[in-house]
């Protein structure tokens, strides 16, 4: 129930700076916003939400399944297992998405991703239940090395928010944090534009 009251509280954050955002791009005259493109958006990550109920569940019971009998190690909740299970997070979602954008069967159900006219925070909702069943695949090399289901499901919560905010285009440049993060900006100009030569080798959004 307490993962539950925190889903909704951050549901009711991402529209609020949605609003915001739509709100700034009127005000600056840059209207990046077009009522068809936001509502296919949300309409797609609303739907893949409602089914995400019942996949996360099937799949923490499959993590749960590797962890109790194939786990190689057996890592507690310290906090120096959570700023590993960070990185081991964040290293599995990189390989994950260069897969996505080089193999033809993951490409399919990641392309809607890149489908959107506009760029703005609605597009990073625009997530099938495909990709979300690819993307859990991936996450079963977590509990395989040993990280609680329960350390998992958690950090994965919080992992997410991050690509949220860099679909927009009412940040700039973030000056010496473009050499090392992904950022709004490179976002923007490399992958959601969709040069038909980029297609296949951009792996930062």
């Amino acid at each position: 129930m307490q993962h539950l009251n925190w889903i909704a509280l951050s549901i009711a954050g991402f529209l609020l700076f949605i609003g915001l955002e739509y709100l700034i791009s009127r005000r600056t005259g840059r209207n990046y916003f077009h009522f068809a493109e936001s509502v296919a958006n949300l309409n797609t990550g609303i739907a893949e939400r409602l089914l995400d109920i019942f996949v996360t569940g099937l799949f923490y019971f499959f993590f749960d399944y590797i962890h109790r009998n194939f786990a190689i190690w057996d890592i507690q909740p310290t906090w120096y297992t959570w700023v590993l299970l960070f990185f081991a997070t964040d290293f599995v979602w990189y390989w994950y998405h260069r897969l996505a954008h080089e193999v033809n069967l993951l490409w399919a159900a990641h392309v809607v991703h890149h489908q959107s006219e506009d760029f703005n925070y609605t597009v990073s909702a625009r997530i099938t239940i495909f990709q979300s069943g690819f993307r859990s695949l991936f996450w079963a090399v977590l509990p395989l090395a040993g990280f609680p289901p329960a350390m998992i499901t958690s950090l994965l919560l919080v992992h997410g928010l991050y690509p949220f905010f860099i679909h927009t285009r009412t940040i700039g440049k973030l000056g010496w944090l473009e050499y090392f993060m992904v950022t709004p900006v490179t976002i923007a100009c490399i992958t959601h534009p969709m040069p038909p030569t980029w297609i296949k080798i951009t792996v930062t959004s």
